[in-house]
């Protein structure tokens, strides 16, 4: 009898131990479990996503796409799928920002990035892959840029990242005082517009003229209005040597570097009249002086003939100072000019005039 109770009781311990054994199994789970694209099949008895990855010493970052959620329940033959972000510095046309990327290549990361054409300009290759600490990664976008050199202005397309690459690229070489319109290093962006400014500077000498001062000296000998030059005056010479600076064929500045008065001017000396002149008043004498002044000059005072005759009466100088006439005729007032052919008629008469038969009219 004791016999069998001890059979019976090693029975039952047996039993719970097997029973013990398949629960532990039963309640393990297969999950197939995908890392940056790399699969591998795990058995847990975690409960949640998160915590199959912590068994698995993972620990998912902010930037990470994880399938399912952390949260979420796990079962037997679910698959969870974790692909880490990785940092990009990237640099577009000269414009820097940090991005990140599940991308696991430079070609990856740029198609999530949305950059799809074939012709960009790279700092890395297509085909490098991306560490886990991320990268620094410059992208040069083709641009169409307005360029104006040498008086031609074209418009081409180039990756060029920066104003001067883009000049080396064209084969525009500058002088060492020529500008531009943007900064040499200046990154570019599309129809942006680049110039060439041909900068010449020079030192250039002239010699021009100095003009002389006049001196007038009061004379109460002379009548007013009557001047004579004592001493003719006679002009300087002043050399000026500038730096000229000129811009695609044009002046634009001009700055006096040294100027030196080479001769000296002289300055011309005059006496002026200062006495009054005598009044001279035309006299009735019975003729038309009115008719012959309009038959000469169209009565017109100040009348000019080319060949050497002046005033209301066509006087000539030699003959209006036969007469006690000084200066031009064209300066005395009309009632001066008449008085003074009055004293030529009564000198010579009519035929001083081709007009002189209108005296009798």
């Amino acid at each position: 009898m004791r016999r069998s109770l001890q059979l019976s009781l090693f029975a039952v311990v047996l039993l719970g131990l097997i029973g013990g054994t398949l629960a532990f199994f039963v309640a393990q789970k297969s999950v197939t479990l995908t890392v940056d694209g790399q699969v591998r099949h795990v058995g847990t008895y975690a409960d949640t996503v998160g915590d199959v990855l912590e068994d698995e010493g993972l620990e998912p970052a902010a930037h990470d796409v994880l399938l399912p959620s952390a949260g979420d329940a796990v079962r037997d033959g679910d698959t969870v799928i974790l692909n880490r972000a990785r940092p990009l510095e990237l640099t577009v046309d000269g414009v820097s920002r940090q991005v990140y990327v599940t991308a696991l290549s430079v070609d990856e990361a740029l198609g999530q990035l949305g950059f799809r054409a074939d012709d960009l300009v790279l700092s890395a290759s297509r085909s490098e892959r991306l560490p886990l600490r991320g990268m620094e990664l410059t992208i040069t976008t083709p641009k169409e840029i307005v360029l104006v050199s040498d008086g031609q202005q074209r418009v081409v397309t180039t990756t060029a990242a920066t104003a001067g690459a883009l000049l080396a690229e064209q084969g525009i070489a500058l002088g060492e005082t020529d500008k531009t319109s943007l900064y040499l290093n200046q990154a570019l962006l599309n129809r942006m517009k680049l110039q060439v400014f041909r900068v010449q500077v020079n030192e250039v000498a002239e010699t021009a003229e100095v003009p002389f001062d006049k001196v007038d000296t009061p004379d109460p000998e002379a009548f007013e209005g009557d001047r004579t030059v004592t001493q003719p005056g006679s002009a300087g010479q002043q050399h000026t040597t500038y730096r000229v600076t000129v811009v695609d064929g044009v002046e634009t500045a001009r700055e006096v570097i040294e100027s030196t008065v080479t001769v000296a001017p002289v300055a011309e000396q005059a006496t002026v009249g200062t006495k009054p002149r005598p009044t001279v008043a035309p006299t009735a004498d019975g003729l038309n002086w009115y008719a012959l002044a309009k038959c000469e000059s169209t009565n017109n005072p100040r009348a000019v003939n080319p060949a050497g005759y002046y005033g209301l009466y066509q006087f000539s100088l030699s003959t209006w100072r036969s007469v006690g006439g000084t200066g031009n005729p064209i300066d005395a007032s009309p009632e001066e000019q008449t008085a003074r052919a009055q004293m030529l008629y009564n000198k010579a008469g009519a035929g001083q005039w081709g007009c002189g038969r209108y005296l009798f009219q």
